[in-house]
């Protein structure tokens, strides 16, 4: 019978403490302003945002010292930088070998009408 009387207690306790919000989920994904394209064994720039250094025709050889295989990678890293910070991108342009300090910002994901 205490058992009982001591889980009821213990119950109401429960139900009258107040509930903490769980935090929103605060992962913003990147962008450096890229679209890319798969070409044979290459990961081509096919559009680049102006002034960022990245020109169309590039062949992008490594994000961050990650050798890039595939458009998804690439896209994946990008993602994962934090906006504020400077992405190293490795790229392959008329035959030499560049390495650009491209900023990373905040990908807008709002709806557009």
């Amino acid at each position: 019978m205490r058992a009982v009387l001591l889980l009821a207690v213990v119950l109401a306790a429960c139900a009258q403490a107040p509930v903490e919000p769980e935090p929103a989920d605060s992962v913003v994904p990147g962008t450096i302003g890229v679209v890319v394209r798969q070409e044979r064994s290459a990961v081509v720039v096919s559009a680049a945002r102006p002034g960022n250094g990245v020109r169309g025709g590039d062949v992008v050889l490594r994000y961050n010292g990650e050798t890039v295989l595939t458009p998804r990678q690439f896209y994946r890293l990008v993602f994962d930088s934090a906006p504020g910070t400077v992405a190293r991108l490795e790229v392959q342009r008329e035959g030499a070998a560049l390495v650009l300090e491209v900023p990373v910002r905040e990908l807008d994901l709002m709806p557009r009408a």
